[in-house]
């Protein structure tokens, strides 16, 4: 019999439930369509504006830019930039495109070539445009904002975005190669501001996590060097 008491129990306790949702329902039956078809009217102006925006966008970035990228992956970098009569070059497509893929990766070769020419306040503007996904060009770019810095003699700004490269690069399938490379370059900027404490943890990071990153044998001996000071 209590058996049957508690089983009893059991199926009220569920039926009062099942009640009360439906009595809530019931109640509230106009703010929950209204919620609904305004998370539907998101959903539905969200796809629209990628499909009759962004998408279009990418396109016509895409088709503008694949000669400059393909001058730039063969090292003419004057036909890159400005283009050659005929095919838009990287500095158009980064104004014309501002906000795409392709705007991106133009803003990060525009980067890449004035850094190697020196120009490192263009090339800082630049790198800090780049807006990416991807694991290593993002890291890459955040390292290329240090590595301008560090070259204008801002080193404090420098290792911050070392730093922050470095936090960008964990956990993506690229960790090993940029992590370490980033902290490596992290400690040297600290070193530079005579952060001494703060370069040898960097170090060490490279040290412990990083065996068979090329930065791992300079960053031991930074680290033993640091070690005994």
């Amino acid at each position: 019999m209590a058996k049957k008491k508690d089983q009893e129990e059991v199926i009220v306790d569920v039926n009062e439930v099942y009640t009360k949702t439906e009595l809530f329902v019931d109640r509230n039956r106009k703010t929950l369509v209204t919620v609904l078809v305004a998370i539907v009217a998101v959903v539905l102006i969200g796809a629209a504006y990628f499909y009759l925006m962004v998408k279009p966008a990418e396109n016509d970035a895409n088709a503008d830019s694949w000669k400059a990228e393909q001058y730039f992956e063969v090292d003419s970098l004057d036909l890159a930039m400005i283009g050659d009569g005929l095919y838009a070059g990287l500095e158009d497509i980064a104004s014309d495109h501002d906000g795409t893929k392709a705007g991106s990766r133009a803003h990060y070769d525009l980067a890449i070539i004035a850094r190697d020419r020196g120009d490192f306040e263009t090339a800082l503007d630049h790198f800090e445009k780049v807006s990416l996904s991807d694991d290593v060009v993002s890291v890459l770019a955040q390292g290329g904002i240090g590595d301008c810095h560090v070259e204008l003699g801002n080193y404090e700004e420098g290792a911050k975005a070392f730093e922050r490269a470095a936090a960008m690069a964990r956990g993506t399938n690229a960790e090993g190669f940029t992590a370490p490379m980033m902290l490596y370059k992290a400690g040297i900027a600290q070193m530079e501001l005579g952060q001494n404490d703060k370069a040898a943890k960097n170090f060490k990071k490279v040290v412990d996590n990083y065996p068979e990153a090329q930065v791992h044998g300079r960053a031991q001996r930074y680290a033993a060097y640091l070690g005994k000071k």
